[in-house]
């Protein structure tokens, strides 16, 4: 396995960094932490979300003199791509009051999908990095499906161009980065070796990277392993009973069961770094919790991270 800096530091490297992965798994705290290290750094970052409803439709804040945010918002978007090929304002509105272009800007097949990443593809010009943080699974691969569907499906146009710029820009390992992330735990491993097949698919020579989250320290008690104070199997399989009867067998019991997950990705023959399970007290959905537990996980990559 490689180590955590000789992962990282090439992601960091990237003008467009895609975090992916199941739900729940942390995606957007780690896609914070990675924009907060990179703008701490002094380069300039936009960390981006697609149409998060908890936050204002097309949302930017500066939250440093080198960090931005936003919550990227298909209408907003649309209309600033078509002020921007069209040219003149009095021309846009009309363009853009038409009952038919507004019915097309939603039905058309892949257009969706196809603006939103497109606004992040425009925006790359103006910042050091894009970090972005993507729907969960399903959803995040079918952005990407569909805006490549849609070079096949329209031929001709602005749109079917930038669109074609778009999935090369993509594909390009010297300025995308695929970022997939998983807790050690069996499910959302299996699906990341679904997601990353997907992502094979759509960019063959851009290869994802891969990050385990939440891992559970190795447990010791007084510097002593507790494998040599507590009796336990090393494979799950072979414990009598899951339930653990003390806190000490409860540590060992799951930081073998994560290492024990985690051969999903070791038998695949991934190499993938980790970030440690961030203790986080208070009400974990208040925003300064979340703010905490991003602090934490910046702090890991600047820890371990070269760049």
């Amino acid at each position: 396995m490689s180590s955590f800096s000789e992962i990282i530091s090439p992601v960091l490297g990237r003008n467009l960094i895609f975090v992916h992965g199941k739900g729940g798994v942390g995606k957007t705290a780690l896609s914070h932490a990675i924009a907060l290290r990179l703008s701490e750094k002094g380069k300039r970052t936009l960390w981006t979300t697609f149409e998060d409803p908890t936050r204002p439709a097309g949302e930017i804040v500066k939250k440093s003199e080198c960090l931005t945010e936003l919550n990227c918002d298909f209408t907003q978007s649309f209309e600033e791509y078509a002020s921007m090929k069209i040219g003149s304002p009095a021309l846009t509105r009309i363009f853009l009051q038409n009952k038919l272009m507004r019915y097309m800007s939603k039905a058309a097949p892949g257009i969706h999908e196809l603006v939103l990443l497109g606004k992040i593809w425009f925006e790359r010009n103006h910042y050091d990095h894009i970090v972005i943080d993507m729907p969960s699974t399903g959803y995040g691969i079918a952005m990407f499906q569909s805006t490549e569907n849609f070079v096949k499906l329209f031929h001709g146009g602005p749109l079917h161009k930038d669109a074609e710029a778009m999935i090369e820009t993509f594909k390009n390992p010297k300025i995308t980065a695929h970022l997939i992330v998983a807790l050690p735990e069996e499910m959302p491993l299996r699906e990341s070796l679904e997601l990353s097949d997907h992502l094979k698919n759509l960019f063959p020579k851009n290869p994802a990277w891969f990050f385990a989250n939440r891992l559970f320290p190795s447990p010791s008690l007084d510097n002593v392993n507790i494998a040599k104070t507590v009796n336990i199997a090393e494979t799950p399989q072979d414990w009598p009973t899951p339930i653990a009867t003390s806190t000490e067998e409860y540590a060992r019991k799951r930081y073998l069961l994560e290492n024990h997950n985690l051969r999903l990705w070791r038998d695949a023959e991934i190499n993938f770094g980790e970030l440690g399970y961030a203790h986080i007290s208070g009400d974990l959905s208040s925003q300064a919790s979340a703010e905490k537990l991003i602090q934490n996980l910046a702090s890991q990559i600047r820890t371990k991270a070269y760049l």
